[in-house]
Order: C-alpha cells, then structure tokens, then sequence
C-alpha cells in the first residue's frame, strides 16, 4: 500500500506540474492585444465626422453611411477577436480548475499535504479569482460592444434612408 500511495503521489504532482504548464502556455493564434478588453471604448469617435448637415445631398449622406458601417465592421471584428479571447480564457480556467482538484488529491494523499503544495493551492486559487474576474470583465465588454455594434448598424440603415428621402425630394423639386 505505502508504495502504490507514493507511486499515486508521484502521479498527481507529474499531473499537476504538467497542467500548470499547460496553463501558462499562449498559443500563438491569440493577438498580442488579448489583454486589452476594453480598448475598442477607446477609439476615435466618428460623430464629428458622420453629422448629417443641411446643405448634405444623397450622396453625401451615403459617403457618412459607408464611414458608419466601416466602424461597424470594425466593431464586428473586435468582437470576433473578444469571442476568441474569452474561449481562450474559459479553457485557461477549466485548465486551473483542473490542476486545483489535483493539488487538493495530492493534499489530501499527503494528509494535509506539506507547505509547498498548499503554497501551489492557494497560488492556484488566486489565479481562478483572477480568470474569473477577468472572465466577467470581458463578457460586460462584448455586451457594450454588441449593443454599439447594433446602435452603429441601425444608424447607418437610417443614413441609408435618409439618403433616399433627400434623392426623392430632389427628383420631386423642379
């Protein structure tokens, strides 16, 4: 029994150390930005620029539409990229939360385990605590973005009509 217990207590901590590799592993796929969740509420605004005016005719308004739908498409990919990030970070998660339940095993196989591994426990649960955390930063960032990414489409299918009104009322005007 005392040799399979050791053999099993080798086993765990082989695991526990190869999924903590895991865990700090980046794949290459990810954009060197993945930290930045909030860095689309930075952009320029394009208000001054889309301002419908007076004197503006059909054609105008249509150019302001295509700048409309171009930060639309801008938006979509930055969701696109959030999207990805966050699978990332989900299985980053499940990839810690595995290696915890496989440190509280090895724990309890030590009875109580020795300082080293609940040094590792409790590293691991400050490392949850943060994924978590930055989980929910980014799900609150991808909602505000899929309501701008709306908010944007909607304003440039308004520009769109806009335009045809004007053109109408030009064609009607003698």
């Amino acid at each position: 029994m005392i040799c399979s217990l050791a053999g099993r207590i080798r086993w765990i901590a082989v695991l526990a150390v190869a999924v903590g590799a895991c865990v700090l592993a980046r794949p290459a796929f990810l954009p060197a930005a993945e930290d930045d969740i909030d860095g689309w509420r930075t952009w320029k605004s394009i208000d001054a620029a889309v301002q419908l005016r007076d004197l503006d005719g059909p054609e105008d308004i249509i150019e302001k539409a295509e700048i409309i739908e171009d930060r639309a498409d801008e938006q979509r990919r930055e969701l696109t990229r959030l999207a990805e990030a966050q699978e990332h970070d989900q299985d980053r998660l499940k990839t810690l939360r595995e290696q915890r339940e496989l440190l509280q095993d090895l724990s309890e196989l030590q009875f109580g385990g020795d300082g080293q591994t609940r040094s590792r426990l409790q590293n691991v649960d400050e490392r949850i605590r943060r994924q978590e955390a930055r989980l929910d930063r980014r799900a609150k960032s991808m909602l505000d973005l899929e309501s701008a990414w709306q908010q944007t489409t909607q304003k440039a299918a308004a520009y769109r009509v806009k335009a045809e009104q004007v053109r109408a009322r030009e064609k009607a005007a003698p």
